[in-house]
């Protein structure tokens, strides 16, 4: 009587299909939904992208333009060292010159009885100017190897160009060019210090002539048997 009663319940709670599957133990069948992008989302994932590239395309040229400047600065910056490392090194290689006398002994320039021309760095001012400096300095490179090999070494200003001159004991004078745009060049000597000479220009790019360097330095002479005077051009 029990199990008469629960199919009586089930066929009045439940519709005609759903009785027959209900009571033969049939699962029901679920209808299958659909998957995929909406509009929007496929608008706001396109939104995304684009974002994101002109992030990339941006970040990428900022890094060409600095190094594209980065490159050019670092050429001109080559250019500056180089005319400082030329002069730097050319006053510290000075030394004194030195002679014999009929007895073998050696003798400074300038030390010996009678000897009237130390050993100088000579600053020569050709603009006739002794406030801003000389515009020319010229001195000797020797060797106590040899004491007959001396090097005669000009630095100056020639058609906007500094150049370094030398001149062996043979007379036989050779020329480069340090730097090709250099103007208001100046050596300057240090009435505190005569072993001292000040040294500063205008350097400018070759390329690009709105690029421009202002170099003002110091050198030290590595000995005190040579010091630094100025002299006006005859």
């Amino acid at each position: 009587m029990m199990f008469l009663r629960y199919i009586v319940q089930g066929w009045r709670r439940y519709p005609k299909c759903a009785r027959m599957a209900c009571f033969f133990g049939y699962p029901r069948k679920s209808t299958p939904s659909k998957s995929g992008f909406t509009l929007i989302e496929l608008s706001i994932s396109a939104v995304i992208a684009a974002l994101i590239g002109l992030i990339i395309a941006f970040v990428y040229r900022g890094n060409l333009i600095s190094w594209k400047w980065g490159l050019k600065h670092m050429e001109f910056n080559q250019k500056i060292q180089l005319a400082m490392k030329q002069i730097f090194t050319d006053v510290k290689r000075v030394n004194p010159l030195v002679s014999t006398d009929e007895n073998g002994n050696l003798w400074f320039q300038g030390e010996k009885i009678g000897d009237l021309v130390p050993n100088l760095v000579e600053i020569l001012d050709t603009d006739k100017e002794p406030a801003n400096g000389g515009e020319e300095v010229s001195f000797y490179h020797t060797t106590f190897n040899d004491l007959d090999r001396k090097l005669y070494v000009r630095i100056f200003l020639e058609d906007g160009a500094l150049v370094r001159e030398t001149t062996d004991p043979n007379g036989a004078k050779k020329r480069i060019v340090i730097s090709n745009k250099v103007t208001n060049l100046h050596f300057e000597s240090n009435s505190e210090n005569i072993f001292e000479i000040a040294v500063s220009m205008t350097i400018t790019d070759d390329r690009n002539p709105e690029l421009k360097e202002n170099l003002s330095f110091a050198v030290h002479l590595d000995t005190d048997l040579v010091c630094v005077k100025m002299k006006l051009q005859s």
